[in-house]
């Protein structure tokens, strides 16, 4: 008759061979102090981050640099407005600590605010050319909505679904175009980052 084990002794044996790697954990929790730097850089924009760096050393600075970057580089992508941008000048100062050659992150991030703004300025164009395309067809729904009611009515465009199908059809392909060239950015600041660890 074979013996019946007992919940405790299964999970033992399954967890038998598990064992906490010191040096990992250490590592994973590094990582995460990287991470919250960046909220403390986006708190207080002047934070001398090299000087929190140095707190670490080591391995524990290099996981610390890498949650770092990993958060930063999370917020490199197309803005929304312009208010949005101000948030580059963030960036730009979080890498330029993490990255050695300060001179090329500079460099590339002056040409990242003129593509950003020309994707802002893109955007608006693009939104007020649909605007345009669409102002005859709402001017002959609004006439018809009001000889329907009696009094004047106002459609917005936005309002429209194949206004909003359109823009969002060209959006699409605007946000690849722009993307295209972001990530281009995003590949060149991950080898020069690899190459300052």
């Amino acid at each position: 008759m074979s013996q019946i084990k007992s919940a405790l002794e299964l999970a033992l044996e399954k967890t038998q061979d598990v064992h906490s790697d010191r040096k990992s954990l250490e590592a994973y929790e590094m990582r995460q102090q990287g991470k919250r730097l960046v909220s403390k850089l986006n708190e207080d924009p002047e934070l001398d981050i090299k000087k929190e760096l140095k707190q670490f050393s080591g391995e524990q600075q290099r996981s610390v640099k890498e949650g770092f970057y990993q958060v930063i580089m999370s917020n490199l992508g197309l803005p929304n407005s312009e208010a949005d941008l101000a948030k580059i000048d963030t960036l730009e100062k979080g890498l330029g600590a993490v990255i050695k050659d300060r001179g090329s992150v500079q460099q590339l991030f002056e040409q990242t605010r003129g593509l950003l703004k020309q994707y802002l300025e893109n955007r608006q164009h693009l939104i007020e050319q649909l605007r345009n395309a669409f102002a005859d067809r709402m001017r002959q729904r609004e006439e018809e909505l009001a000889r329907q009611f009696g009094h004047a009515v106002k459609i917005d465009p936005a309002q429209d679904p194949e206004f909003a199908s359109a823009l969002q059809q060209h959006m699409g392909r605007l946000r690849q175009q722009y993307e295209g060239v972001l990530q281009q950015l995003r590949t060149e600041l991950d080898r020069m980052f690899e190459e300052s660890l």
